[in-house]
């Protein structure tokens, strides 16, 4: 990162507390007091919020429960993607002092080819919407939490969140019965370092108004994707997730793929057009499709997954 760059984001964030400080208008910003923005990895994010300490934490999700993932979708401003980076490399890496918060933490992966190549897509895992909520809320009154926030803020144009379920039939038709296990997994093969980090597509459909698309269409992958799978000899695509839409854009399909390369991603889809059934599941999920889109993610240097 350039300098000029380390002094633009030292001016706007210091710019930005100044105004929360005198005005008293920001979250949980004590007046008079400024955060300092891109601190050396070694500082501690400056104590500006309120804090409280709390009795207990959340209970792990239950292994009969799948619950629910979070996907948070960030756009930068182009100027800021590899500020904020470098800033959330520091808080959410291995060590960094934001994991505390999020156990759920499955990956992040930065858009390459086929969407803004300012996009960052987060992915987290819950229990319930109460372990959400109590994530959230204990985040709100953590100073060092507060710190990242005020620091990545100005680099954000704009932050979304989707509430998704995991597509747990059409998943089991893969050999995968559990969800949240299998993601970890995937984690705890890159955390050892066996394996470079890979290529991963996001690939979403969005299907027409109704209750009835989303279960035909996870019986239909049920049905097709053990071919798919199957034509993929040299098994270079791995099945990461699926999921629908609970909150947000509904009747929203999504499927997570790993690839060792780019070049390997075409391979597999090439292998694909030859496996009947799944050429069938493909015809019969069409109709109804109002959109598909397929983007290449690299994983961030601190995504878990790999």
């Amino acid at each position: 990162m350039s300098s000029s760059l380390v002094r633009r984001a030292r001016d706007v964030a210091t710019k930005f507390a100044s105004r929360a400080g005198s005005a008293g208008s920001l979250r949980g910003v004590v007046p008079g007091t400024r955060a300092s923005p891109l601190h050396s990895a070694s500082a501690p994010y400056p104590p500006i919020f309120a804090t409280r300490a709390f009795a207990s934490q959340t209970s792990p999700a239950s292994p009969s429960s799948p619950g629910l993932f979070e996907m948070r979708t960030y756009v930068m401003n182009p100027e800021w993607r590899e500020a904020y980076l470098h800033v959330a490399q520091r808080a959410l890496g291995p060590t960094g002092v934001l994991r505390k918060f999020h156990r759920g933490f499955l990956g992040s992966w930065v858009t390459n080819i086929g969407g803004d190549l300012n996009e960052v897509v987060s992915l987290y895992h819950y229990a319930d919407y109460d372990e959400r909520e109590d994530t959230r809320r204990r985040m709100s009154r953590d100073s060092e939490w507060g710190g990242f926030d005020i620091e990545t803020r100005p680099m954000i144009r704009s932050h979304k969140s989707e509430i998704f379920l995991p597509a747990t039939k059409a998943l089991e038709s893969a050999g995968i019965p559990d969800a949240l296990e299998h993601m970890k997994k995937m984690a705890d093969t890159s955390r050892v370092g066996t394996r470079d980090p890979g290529v991963y597509e996001l690939r979403t459909y969005q299907l027409e108004l109704g209750y009835n698309p989303i279960p035909k269409l996870m019986e239909h992958m049920s049905a097709g994707l053990p071919s798919k799978l199957k034509s993929d000899t040299a098994g270079l695509g791995e099945l990461a997730w699926m999921g629908y839409s609970d909150v947000g854009k509904l009747n929203q399909f999504v499927e997570l793929w790993r690839y060792p390369s780019f070049q390997d991603h075409i391979k597999v889809r090439e292998a694909a057009r030859g496996a009947g059934e799944w050429r069938e599941c493909i015809g019969k999920i069409a109709p109804m499709v109002q959109m598909f889109d397929t983007r290449l993610v690299k994983p961030a240097t601190f995504s878990p997954m790999q």
